[in-house]
């Protein structure tokens, strides 16, 4: 059990244990002070609290009421109105921990311990402990302790924990795996690369806490309405004490309706909102990107790594002179001396389809061109169209109409040649995600305006934005000039969402009214750039986005509106002279626990 909810269960305690004696011995006169003094500690201390912040609580109205019942001689009201005041205090502690704990509760996903392998002797120590460079040992079902390096040649790690998704995850030697991951296979060493406590968790934790202290525009909107909400029923307060003088009718009326709940309506569902897709794997850094989720109309979304896998593969293999097998099985046993990216979709492929790669000597790198070695006494050669020339290699019409194809497709030719001959061709292709069809076919039902914006040429924009439905796109487009169409749509007066890989994007990403990231659990979280980042890397997530932050912002009009109404109700009942202060204070904190209840329906919201 928390502090703050201790606190304020022995403050209930001691106000009803005052409340009790002062009932049964009349003469304890003092109880409603001491009661006044003791019991609302809590109150005090969010008092203080906004005071340094320079701010008013709107927990004044409360303690200013029970200070004037004390000076009116009503200590048994006072008493009452302590009690009622402190149990609905001790409800919206209950669930501001429970927000509070959903925060935290990321935390727990790391491991106390871990174990670091030194001098070949394994040896157990604090998380706290880890040091850049140590190599953990995670044996079978243990969670990772921080963000490392793989340096085992396979591994499989469930990594819910940071991006929702459920089903384990493949890595190969080199990948990064994150804190908190689980090993769903077999034992593996990895070398960590960073402490735990700046791992890509608990940053998760600190960014979602931090996301609460820039407010949204509703929750300004809102204040602004709770304080001059409050100021009305001051002057109330004033004109019925001069009409009828009538003390406890006057303060019954600022009871009812001065709104006291709303200092945290806005903050405690928008706090939920932002932790429901940290657990989606959805990273929000601040409230106002969540509710300018709800008022977005247009998405640009840039190409590669973001519609597309961001990794080459290959899409096929022309023969000319020799049999597929064989093609890659000598590109892949040249690419294997290379580091370059092109080089590991080959490989990948050819250790997929089990080919034996040859052993090659005199192997040199053209930089910007490819490769030459030899097999045996025969010269390869591996490269782009300029290593070709070196070559003196001719294109036949026939192979040029099928490059021309490929490339109009967004494919990479890579040739392979024999002693001068082109043997055969490979073309490599970034795929679109299998959910960007789903995704964009989503966004068009919804009515949302997408729009493909790509540095490739007319005709590579326009085979991609075909199995997209309802997508635009915008070609040769460099980096600024991303900026200048989201500058152009902003001054259409669209509102804008751009998707990008959060490094080249930067600049787009920033001047949109949200920025979204792809994380695919390597990016640097402190992006400064984006708004959110898709620790998932998975932009089927944006509907979930959408979904959640519209239902966060439905529920909070839904409070604003459920506690003014009842409060209205209870102002009218108290001019009327039908309800006492008592009975005005325990409608005032049913309407807080109600609102509260209301907003709690936001941790049902599931990722569909």
């Amino acid at each position: 059990m928390s502090k703050n909810i201790l606190i304020s269960i022995f403050s209930l305690i001691f106000a009803l244990f005052c409340l009790i004696l002062f009932y049964i011995h009349p003469r304890l006169f003092y109880m409603p002070y001491l009661a006044t003094i003791f019991a609302l500690i809590p109150y005090y201390l969010s008092i203080i609290q906004a005071l340094i912040k320079k701010q008013l609580d709107l927990s004044l109205p409360p303690i200013i009421t029970i200070f004037l019942l004390l000076y009116l001689n009503k200590g048994n009201i006072a008493l009452f109105f302590i009690v009622i005041i402190l149990l609905g205090h001790l409800f919206k502690t209950v669930i501001l921990e429970k927000v509070k704990a959903s925060i935290t509760d990321i935390s727990n996903k790391l491991p106390k311990t871990a174990i670091i392998k030194e001098s070949e002797k394994e040896i157990e120590v604090e998380i706290k402990d880890i040091k850049p460079g140590d190599v953990l040992v995670i044996k079978s079902g243990d969670r990772v302790a921080t963000d490392a390096v793989l340096l085992a040649d396979h591994a499989s790690l469930d990594e819910s924990v940071v991006t929702g998704e459920s089903k384990p995850i493949q890595k190969n030697k080199g990948d990064r795996i994150l804190a908190g991951s689980i090993n769903a296979g077999d034992y593996f060493e990895a070398k960590a690369f960073s402490t735990a406590a700046n791992s890509t968790l608990l940053q998760i934790q600190h960014l979602v806490s931090e996301a609460q202290n820039e407010k949204a525009p509703l929750a300004h909107i809102v204040s602004r309405y709770a304080w001059m909400t409050t100021i009305f029923a001051f002057m109330g307060v004033i004109i019925i004490y001069v009409s009828t003088h009538n003390i406890l009718q006057a303060l019954s009326f600022w009871i009812a309706v001065v709104p006291v709940i709303f200092a945290i309506i806005v903050p405690v569902a928008t706090t939920i909102g932002i932790t429901i897709l940290a657990k989606f794997g959805v990273l929000v850094k601040n409230s106002p990107a969540l509710e300018n989720l709800t008022k977005t109309n247009t998405f640009l979304f840039d190409k590669t790594g973001t519609v597309t896998k961001g990794k080459p593969e290959v899409e096929e293999i022309l023969q000319i002179d020799k049999k597929k097998e064989y093609i890659l099985q000598l590109a892949a046993s040249i690419e294997k001396y290379s580091n370059h990216p092109l080089s590991i979709p080959i490989i990948n492929k050819a250790t997929a389809e089990k080919l034996k790669l040859s052993p090659l000597n005199n192997v040199k790198t053209h930089v910007g061109k490819g490769m030459t070695a030899k097999l045996g006494k025969t010269s390869v050669f591996l490269g782009n169209n300029e290593l070709l020339q070196e070559q003196n290699v001719k294109l036949t019409n026939k192979i040029k109409y099928t490059l021309d194809k490929w490339e109009r497709k967004g494919a990479t030719p890579v040739f392979i040649g024999e002693d001068a001959k082109l043997i055969g061709i490979i073309f490599l292709l970034d795929k679109l995600r299998p959910e960007a069809g789903p995704l964009f076919n989503n966004l068009d039902k919804l009515g949302y305006e997408t729009i493909i914006v790509t540095g490739d040429k007319e005709e590579v924009a326009r085979e991609i934005t075909k199995d997209l439905p309802g997508a635009r796109f915008i070609a040769d487009v460099t980096p600024e000039g991303k900026v200048a169409e989201v500058d152009k749509k902003l001054h259409e007066g669209k509102n804008i969402v751009m998707v990008g890989d959060g490094i080249n994007d930067a600049p787009a990403l920033a001047k949109a009214q949200v920025g979204i990231a792809m994380g695919g659990g390597g990016v640097d979280l402190t992006l400064n750039a984006a708004d959110i980042v898709l620790l998932n890397n998975d932009i089927w997530s944006i509907p979930a986005m959408i979904t959640i932050s519209k239902k966060t912002f439905r529920i909070i009009k839904q409070d604003v509106f459920m506690a003014t109404v009842i409060h209205a109700l209870a102002a009218i009942l108290v001019l009327a002279g039908t309800i006492t202060l008592i009975q005005t204070t325990l409608v005032h904190e049913v309407s807080s626990v109600l609102v509260l209840v209301n907003t709690l329906r936001l941790f049902r919201v599931k990722n569909s």
